[in-house]
């Protein structure tokens, strides 16, 4: 990975860094000013004396961890100056505010992707086709093997899995920010009436969305204290991290599932423990990674691969 001094942005313990700027993206550790590319928590550190990212991705980190943080927005596009470096945001695709980060110093470019991916989202802004010398690229599903289905048919399976089990609770294990708010609205397209509820961290992130102009169907917020009867026949979406806690015994009828890019894998989605693999992801495909690289015309390409816990 970038390890020569010379080239403008280089790989440190602390993260991506660019000297001549003296500024991080997606920092590991807290640094004096760090650019953001989204609101996922693997990609921000507390502690640094300055954030700046977007105007959607500052509001959903102020929602998520309070609104202290010390954070500057910039629009879309717009490039601003730090020590003679410019710097603009672009849409990655990803999730609500999410950015690719370019760099440009006299003639020499350089793009770094963020988490990125390529399949229509109507709950963010669609990816942007940068050109750059020099490119930095997420590789989370880098390999021939991953190859996603459209999205909507992905929905219409699981709205046939929830009618198929009247009788039963479906549970499907999701995350909270941009996946969450994904399925809620291509579920809406589909011909899904039953009751859904989601979880407290869930919902409040469909109100952040609601608040930046995203329409996310309504739902009712879950509550474990409520009678499971009220369940039966719905679609409860919950976290991954609550998957096998004590509270969900409770249930008499279940089936559940797991939405992810990882349940593409028949072996992951055996050893999963769900009862249902849909493999959605908002990260790019192998073709999309192929393809973001060919139109970006790129000199020079370097991957990060980021180690993602089921």
């Amino acid at each position: 990975m970038i390890k020569d001094s010379s080239n403008l942005i280089k790989y440190t313990d602390k993260g991506l860094y660019c000297e001549l700027a003296d500024t991080w993206i997606d920092p590991h550790k807290p640094v004096n000013r760090a650019l953001i590319t989204h609101a996922h928590m693997d990609h921000f550190t507390f502690g640094c004396n300055e954030y700046i990212s977007t105007y959607e991705t500052a509001m959903i980190l102020k929602e998520r961890i309070g609104s202290e943080i010390n954070i500057k927005t910039c629009e879309y596009g717009k490039e601003f100056k730090i020590n003679g470096i410019n710097i603009s945001f672009h849409p990655s695709g990803h999730i609500l505010g999410s950015s690719q980060i370019k760099f440009k110093f006299a003639e020499e470019r350089w793009l770094i992707t963020g988490d990125f991916k390529r399949q229509k989202d109507e709950t963010c802004k669609e990816f942007e086709k940068v050109k750059t010398d020099y490119l930095i690229s997420e590789s989370t599903f880098g390999l021939p093997i991953f190859k996603w289905e459209e999205t909507q048919k992905t929905a219409f399976d699981i709205s046939k899995w929830i009618n198929s089990a009247p009788n039963k609770t479906s549970l499907l294990f999701c995350y909270s920010l941009g996946k969450a708010q994904r399925l809620l609205n291509e579920l809406s397209k589909t011909n899904f009436k039953n009751n859904i509820f989601t979880h407290t961290t869930i919902y409040k992130m469909n109100k952040c969305y609601k608040k930046l102009g995203i329409d996310i169907c309504d739902t009712n917020k879950f509550d474990k204290t409520q009678d499971i009867d009220e369940f039966k026949g719905g679609l409860v979406l919950l976290p991954p991290t609550l998957y096998k806690r004590s509270f969900l015994k409770k249930f008499k009828e279940i089936q559940t599932g797991f939405a992810s890019g990882w349940m593409s894998i028949r072996a992951l989605r055996k050893r999963s423990g769900y009862d249902k693999g849909f493999a959605i992801s908002d990260h790019a495909d192998w073709e999309d990674i192929l393809k973001t690289i060919t139109e970006s015309e790129a000199k020079n390409v370097f991957f990060i691969m980021e180690i993602v816990k089921l």
